[in-house]
């Protein structure tokens, strides 16, 4: 009982005073038109003038890769050269990219990779798939379609112009393991 009344009472006296204080409005319909110029601050730029939005991403990197890349049972390691293209969707994010890689021991390596980003992270950290295959420069073309020199990569990176990422691969003749540190020019 004594709860209602605190209710009530709390109610009906306290909120009608803080009501009261309240300033008494009207609404209205204004008649004038709206300024159909631009706002100086919210200006609109002459699109023709515009830049145009970058379509495409090459990333030149520098790193180290190790592991068994050929089916000779050689661990191959030391620096790697790599090169990247990719196409930028709409939402500025890379999804698909091709690239190349080269070693110190004239191991060339072709893979195919798609990324997934983390939304809205400053430091644009990724995870990275990717599928290829490597053949030695002395070797004839032919060679990348035998399944020992097939090679899924998995990978974790992270940055935007300047990025770093590392990760792991796995094929028949074995793992490897790169590093790499690379640099985006889109145009």
């Amino acid at each position: 009982m004594r709860l209602t009344r605190l209710v009530l009472f709390l109610t009906l006296v306290v909120s009608a005073h803080i009501c009261a204080a309240a300033t008494d409005t009207k609404t209205t319909m204004d008649p004038t038109k709206l300024d159909s110029s631009n706002d100086p601050i919210l200006a609109t730029a002459n699109a023709d003038l515009r830049s145009p939005a970058p379509t495409s991403q090459v990333q030149l990197a520098l790193g180290y890769v190790g592991g068994n890349l050929l089916e000779n049972d050689e661990w191959a390691q030391g620096p790697l050269v790599s090169i990247r293209y990719a196409p930028i969707d709409i939402h500025e994010n890379v999804k698909w990219d091709f690239g190349g890689e080269i070693n110190k021991d004239n191991i060339f390596g072709l893979f195919v990779g798609r990324r997934w980003y983390v939304e809205e992270d400053e430091f644009r950290p990724y995870a990275r798939v990717a599928a290829g295959s490597f053949f030695d420069s002395h070797d004839q073309l032919g060679n990348l379609v035998e399944i020992k020199r097939w090679r899924a990569r998995a990978s974790l990176g992270i940055g935007d112009r300047l990025n770093f990422e590392a990760g792991l691969g796995i094929a028949v003749t074995g793992p490897d393991f790169f590093a790499q540190l690379g640099y985006n020019f889109n145009f």
